[in-house]
């Protein structure tokens, strides 16, 4: 296969490695949050995040499958969910106005729910928010926001002050927090890396002789050379007290 292929297997793995760890954390946030307040509708962002989730491990497991298992099929498919996600991004990307208010929106429900319930996963989820975002809560100041204690760690006295969550979720792409542009960006970059990959390895496995053909060709030449000896065609080898059988016809 070559230095290009394993290169192209360890990208894809890394990828995949990614995609599964984030995959699983959506799926098991959205998974939490329906079955533990199905009354409340998180604005359909429970939904989202399970839906966001599945695609994710599917598609990590199919390109493990396609890589680690040498598998066309499995890398094809793997190459058009890559496309659909990024499809996926730029339209969220273009949507961004709703998408940013969707988001607000979200945050509201899970912060209503940690101040009445304090909710570890809802707790561990707002705090990914706030660190991501470089916020804190509804107020923006710590110590004074009622969920002070899963905001960033500040050391001084100014940096208490930091922008509410709602302002920011409303105008992210505007704002643009880097650690959020960060992960937006660099997901995009990501999956086109891992694209060229997919495309790179599926070349290279097309061009490569079936192993049945290959293992085919191995029986037929060993069949020959066992059966190509002096002893079988004495006119061919001479030597070995074995006269030369001439093949002139007789006069």
């Amino acid at each position: 296969m070559g230095v290009c292929g394993l290169l192209c297997k360890f990208v894809i793995l890394i990828f995949n490695i990614l995609y599964t760890v984030v995959g699983l954390a959506f799926l098991g946030v959205g998974v939490w949050l329906r079955a533990r307040y199905p009354d409340n509708s998180f604005g359909s962002g429970d939904y989202v995040l399970i839906a966001v989730g599945i695609v994710m491990l599917i598609t990590a497991i199919t390109g493990d499958i396609g890589s680690c298992g040498n598998k066309t099929s499995s890398l094809a498919s793997f190459c058009a969910l890559l496309a659909i996600l990024m499809a996926a991004q730029l339209a969220l990307y273009v949507q961004r106005e709703k998408v940013e208010h969707h988001l607000a929106e979200f945050y509201g429900f899970l912060y209503t729910i940690y101040i009445f319930a304090s909710d570890p996963v809802v707790g561990g989820t707002l705090r990914v928010i706030h660190y991501t975002m470089n916020c804190c809560g509804a107020v923006g100041v710590v110590g004074l926001d009622p969920i002070s204690n899963i905001c960033p760690d500040t050391s001084g006295f100014l940096e208490r002050f930091m922008s509410p969550c709602p302002t920011v979720l409303v105008d992210v792409f505007s704002a643009k927090p880097p650690l959020a542009m960060g992960i937006f960006y660099g997901n995009a970059v990501l999956m086109l890396l891992c694209l060229l990959c997919s495309l790179v390895l599926y070349k290279i496995l097309k061009m490569a002789p079936s192993p049945r053909f290959t293992q085919l060709t191995q029986t037929v030449a060993s069949l020959f050379s066992s059966q190509a000896q002096p002893h079988l065609y004495p006119y061919l080898y001479p030597g070995d007290g074995v006269a030369l059988t001439s093949m002139e016809p007789a006069d």
